[in-house]
């Protein structure tokens, strides 16, 4: 119900996931899925603005004549329940999608006075209801600016307008495109609240994700932001923990270095004894500056084995449900890095960005997570992407033996044979303007494939593991 009533305090805590965007971007059906695996209730704040829309033009007045669409959206009554939205007990759920509603909603949006009310009406509901998720046009810039996560959903104009024509079936595309440009031009430009990104809104293109990997990774991303800093390093910052850091807040302090030694002198000697594990191709990796290091992923093993190659402190990203308590502190002091698993976590690459930036290397593997088999499995774009931000070399490292050592699913380590084979590095590739940064970003990413596939099957014939067959 989309009602006056404020039966919350106005201190009282509320959990807000604003999500913006224009039109066919998937903010109603993000919106809802994200609410229901959040448990949260869920409203369309453009469906008040195309009710009132609705209202104005049942009336017979003028979509342009701002001072009687006031007056008329100061007395609409709106309910907005499971999906079914009644403008004066009228259901007009059907009639505010059609063609007519949508040419006139802008004018009436754009009405400062509608705005206004609406903007409190929608701020009345989430505090009656502790919190929600509420989608619209200027949900994360004016109604909840400091909502717990905030979210811009975006999606090519192709895109968009074959989800608005498969919605109003009636309509052709050519009709619906035009439209859509007219309405994203008019939300844009007006005075009241235009539709814009928010600066600490999180991006998101929709055009070829799913709705279930879009709603994963926001539901990581708002349990982390409730739990946790965005990287745990930050609690220690916020407490005065940057004490001998000298000014770079991703160097370890002595303590951190100290029990980085200690853990990595024992993971390497194990590895050393029980796996008799060699590793070729070192010249090829570094001794000072920033670097990104690419394996092969195929073992638990991974992690503790690429130590090998370096006894400077490696940063790595590792699955984010690791981070709790006492292991979330250990995971940070050796090196750890956050990520939400599954999902392009553009937080962590922003803190791999600043890491690398501040002159320390990164470990990231490229496939993700662990895979099975001889077959390099298709590249994030991680890597490439981060290099291309960075400028760092990206250095390949093929991993030999050790899925038979310890496969995916395993508690038992075995002792066989693991070998490691470092490939020369990749440095940048300078280039200008956003589209010759992504062409080489995929070029990068599809290099870097085949490069690590020919380190991964050398490092497997090195450590008598069976190759691909010929």
């Amino acid at each position: 119900m989309v009602d006056h009533s404020d039966d919350a305090p106005a201190s009282s805590p509320l959990r807000i996931v604003a999500i913006d965007g224009p039109a066919g971007s998937g903010k109603s059906t993000v919106g809802r899925a994200l609410a229901d695996r959040l448990g949260l209730e869920y409203l369309d704040t453009g469906a008040m603005y195309r009710g009132v829309t609705f209202a104005v033009l049942r009336a017979g007045l003028d979509p342009a004549d701002a001072p009687a669409v006031a007056t008329l959206a100061r007395e609409v009554e709106l309910s907005l329940e499971g999906g079914i939205l009644t403008v004066d007990g009228v259901d007009a759920t059907a009639d505010i999608r059609g063609p007519e509603v949508t040419r006139a909603v802008s004018a009436v949006a754009a009405n400062p006075a509608v705005r206004e009310l609406m903007v409190q009406r929608q701020r009345d509901w989430a505090r009656s209801r502790g919190g929600g998720v509420l989608e619209g046009r200027d949900i994360g810039t004016v109604v909840f600016p400091d909502a717990a996560l905030k979210v811009y959903l975006t999606a090519s104009p192709e895109v968009r307008a074959r989800r608005r024509t498969a919605e109003v079936p009636d309509l052709d595309f050519q009709t619906v495109a035009a439209d859509i440009a007219r309405r994203d031009a008019l939300d844009q430009g007006r005075e009241a609240s235009p539709l814009t990104q928010a600066g600490d809104a999180l991006l998101v293109d929709t055009s070829d994700l799913s709705v279930d990997e879009i709603v994963t990774d926001l539901a990581s991303r708002l349990d982390r932001g409730r739990h946790r800093p965005a990287h745990p390093m930050a609690a220690d910052l916020a407490r005065g923990g940057d004490a001998g850091r000298h000014g770079n807040p991703w160097a370890a302090t002595p303590g951190e270095m100290w029990l980085y030694r200690v853990v990595r002198g024992a993971l390497v000697g194990f590895a050393r004894v029980w796996f008799r594990v060699r590793a070729s191709g070192l010249e090829n990796v570094p001794a000072t500056g920033a670097y990104i290091v690419a394996p092969v992923h195929r073992s638990n093993l991974d992690f503790m084995l690429v130590l090998i190659l370096t006894r400077r402190r490696l940063r790595f990203l590792a699955k984010d449900t690791l981070w709790k308590g006492f292991w979330g502190r250990l995971f940070t002091a050796l090196g750890g890095i956050p990520v939400a698993r599954g999902s392009a976590d553009r937080e962590a690459l922003r803190t791999c960005i600043e890491v690398l930036e501040a002159g320390e290397p990164v470990v990231m593997f490229p496939e993700g997570t662990r895979q099975h088999g001889p077959v390099v499995q298709p590249l994030f774009d991680g890597p490439a992407y981060v290099q291309s931000r960075t400028g760092v070399d990206i250095v390949p490292v093929g991993i030999g033996g050790s899925e038979t050592a310890m496969p995916k699913g395993s508690k038992v380590i075995k002792p066989r044979p693991i070998r490691l084979v470092v490939g020369r590095p990749l440095p940048a590739v300078p280039t200008q303007g956003s589209k010759a940064r992504r062409a080489a970003v995929r070029a990068r990413t599809a290099e870097l494939h085949e490069v690590v596939q020919d380190l991964f099957d050398r490092a497997q014939e090195q450590a008598g593991t069976p190759n691909r067959p010929a």
